[in-house]
């Protein structure tokens, strides 16, 4: 199968590609032009892999959580690119389940995952220490932090104070992943983000309506 895994979520921006023969992976900073460079990025791994996009089988996305603007961009190039070649097939990829499949490898107990989602609040899942679901994602406020027990990973970058263990995400690791949903016939009707809370800008146009 030739894959295509994007990730567009966080710091570090980064493109896997499988031919089927080769690997090809390729990383930036998100923070350098990322709707505009994500494209070159990915044109680079295509030909690096020596294939088409017409030629992918497969689209794995990561659709959140994770940053507002980062998931519309790996979200919308995911659907563009499956627009315009209808055989595509696509794969969602929830954050929290790529740090799990991460984690999964070394841990010995089941683990909560969480993620810093800004104000205070926290994405969080439960997973057993083989990486598979027990509390599907959602927002956690300081409020219900006493709900945290056990083993807690986060991500190096984000370096949370709570945390236990920590793992840093890779486009290798994205590329796993992803063939293991494939593998196992886990495809996505379309790449529907994943954000569990309301963008700054909802959230203050919310607190002034309310105010007013």
């Amino acid at each position: 199968m030739n894959l295509l895994a994007i990730n567009t979520a966080f710091s570090e921006s980064y493109v896997a590609i499988n031919n089927g023969d080769i690997n090809v992976f390729k990383n930036m900073d998100s923070s350098l032009k990322q709707s505009e460079n994500i494209l070159g990025l990915i044109d680079t791994a295509l030909k690096e892999a020596n294939i088409e996009l017409k030629d992918i089988d497969a689209i794995s996305c990561v659709v959140g959580p994770g940053s507002f603007t980062g998931i519309r961009i790996g979200a919308s190039l995911a659907k563009g690119f499956c627009s315009a070649y209808k055989s595509i097939k696509r794969i969602g990829v929830c954050s929290l389940d790529l740090i799990a499949f991460t984690y999964s490898r070394i841990s010995k107990n089941d683990f909560w995952v969480v993620l810093n989602a800004l104000s205070g609040n926290l994405f969080v899942a439960k997973y057993t220490k083989d990486g598979q679901r027990l509390i599907e994602p959602k927002l956690l406020d300081q409020n219900g932090l006493d709900e945290l027990s056990g083993t807690i990973v986060g991500i190096e970058e984000e370096n949370l104070g709570l945390c236990g263990e920590y793992v840093t995400l890779s486009s290798e690791d994205l590329l796993k992943f992803s063939q293991k949903l494939a593998d196992s016939n886990i495809y996505s009707s379309d790449f529907i983000p994943l954000y569990l809370r309301k963008s700054q800008a909802e959230a203050e146009y919310d607190k002034k309506t309310k105010n007013s």
